[in-house]
């Protein structure tokens, strides 16, 4: 068991969840068969020992950002029981991102980030506000090295580094574990401490400051975030294995969304400014997490996963995710679909929009969408067909995976008499569409 804590820049957090989760049930860990091969010697050589999985993804939104992830992830397990394995990904991001403004009847005017005039953008009435201009790259680097130091025990370290034009992160991670019960139980331990350097576009907002004045600081921000992870997994029978964790992070630093702002509502529904947003500079959140594999006969399979998370920002979320695995007979092939459901609560602090003109909010507020209140569905199937192997390998894996995705808002609050008949909690409907090659 890995402790793997996932902290994402806030303006592609949602975006770039979605792909990690996508890759990460794609490339698993494990080595292939061995067997000898008429393929060149130098390729036969350079993939000796070597699992490598990869994957290219590619996500839309409905209206909104579009993006395309690379993922290389390659593994080698040595003949004393070590192993090492790299991964790096690529995401290349962009299409319209909501700003946090509240739709008008009448048009809106906005700067980019970079608040050149050549990067003003208008927004038609009645229409969601979102920066057509918005694109982003990260590349991202890994690596972890596991090493047994006893027959039940072994220790794993790794690092990450992740890189995109405003912003910079760091993390390092160490987990222990130890087998016990004739190797059918597992307890582990793990900590993961992070380091974010961000450095937005024109300079850090003021918190709550008029986005009219443009009230900016000169330099970049940080955050740093450490969480620890307990977990145990039993073998319960030969056909049914189970997983139990919990871990809290703490993050402590800058953590506003720099380019997210709140519309400033008058008596009469009309849009009478806006300012920044203004999160508070510490978050802890707890998780508990139960995962139950069961093998049902030589072709069926299921896999039923749980979590709760609370966080001392007063969002709540539940999660429940469902994967059958169907193989056929001569298990060359299997199909494996899958739903999730989830929810979640509004952060105590997220304001849609702000309802006197008189002063500027006091304390701490947001709209961002994804503090608030809402529930979402996601549908995917995966088809999987083996192939002939490279090298010293006797087969590999193609596979290909679809999956869409539905959020709808909760407790929508009461809309002004001026702004009624417009959608100001729209919803948000995604694809996303994964090939895979493991060998």
């Amino acid at each position: 068991m890995q402790l793997k804590l996932k902290v994402s820049p806030a303006k592609t957090a949602r975006t770039r969840r979605r792909l990690m989760a996508a890759s990460c049930a794609l490339l698993s860990a494990g080595a292939a068969r061995s067997q000898e091969s008429s393929v060149a010697p130098a390729a036969s050589g350079l993939l000796e020992d070597w699992s490598v999985d990869s994957a290219l993804a590619y996500y839309h939104e409905d209206g909104r950002v579009q993006a395309i992830e690379p993922v290389v992830d390659v593994s080698k397990v040595f003949a004393d029981g070590q192993s090492l394995n790299f991964n790096a990904t690529f995401d290349a991001l962009s299409g319209a991102s909501p700003n946090g403004a509240l739709p008008s009847r009448s048009p809106q005017t906005f700067a980019s980030p970079s608040g050149k005039a050549a990067h003003m953008y208008t927004i038609a009435p009645g229409q969601l506000p979102a920066d057509p201009h918005y694109h982003d790259t990260r590349v991202a680097v890994g690596g972890n090295w596991t090493v047994p130091f006893t027959r039940v025990d072994q220790v794993s370290v790794g690092a990450k580094l992740s890189d995109e034009h405003d912003f910079f992160s760091a993390t390092v991670n160490a987990s222990i574990a130890h087998d016990f019960n004739e190797k059918n139980t597992t307890l582990s331990f793990g900590i993961d401490n992070e380091y974010d350097s961000l450095h937005p576009i024109g300079g850090a907002p003021v918190a709550g400051s008029d986005y009219a004045l443009i009230e900016k600081q000169t330099g970049g921000k940080t955050k740093d975030g450490v969480g620890v992870l307990l977990g145990v997994t039993q073998v319960m029978t030969r056909n049914w294995l189970s997983e139990f964790n919990i871990s809290v992070d703490r993050f402590t630093g800058y953590l506003n969304d720099p380019y997210k702002i709140t519309s400033i509502i008058n008596s009469a529904g009309g849009t009478a400014g806006y300012e920044f947003e203004s999160r508070p500079d510490q978050r802890t959140r707890k998780s508990a997490y139960w995962e139950n594999r069961v093998a049902w006969n030589q072709q069926l399979s299921t896999a039923l996963s749980l979590r709760y998370m609370s966080d001392d920002w007063g969002i709540r979320s539940d999660t429940a995710q469902l994967h059958l695995r169907w193989s056929w007979s001569n298990r060359e092939r299997y199909i494996e679909p899958t739903i999730r459901w989830y929810r979640q609560t509004a952060a105590d602090f997220y304001t849609p929009f702000i309802l006197d003109t008189a002063k500027q909010s006091t304390g701490f507020e947001s709209a961002d969408s994804r503090l608030g209140a809402f529930h979402a569905l996601t549908y995917g199937v995966k088809y999987a067909q083996k192939l002939p192997g490279l090298g010293s390998r006797a087969e590999s894996e193609f596979s290909v995976r679809a999956e869409y995705y539905q959020q709808t808002f909760d407790e929508r609050g009461p809309v002004p008499t001026g702004l009624q008949g417009l959608d100001l909690y729209p919803g948000l409907k995604a694809i996303l569409v994964q090939i895979g090659w493991r060998f």
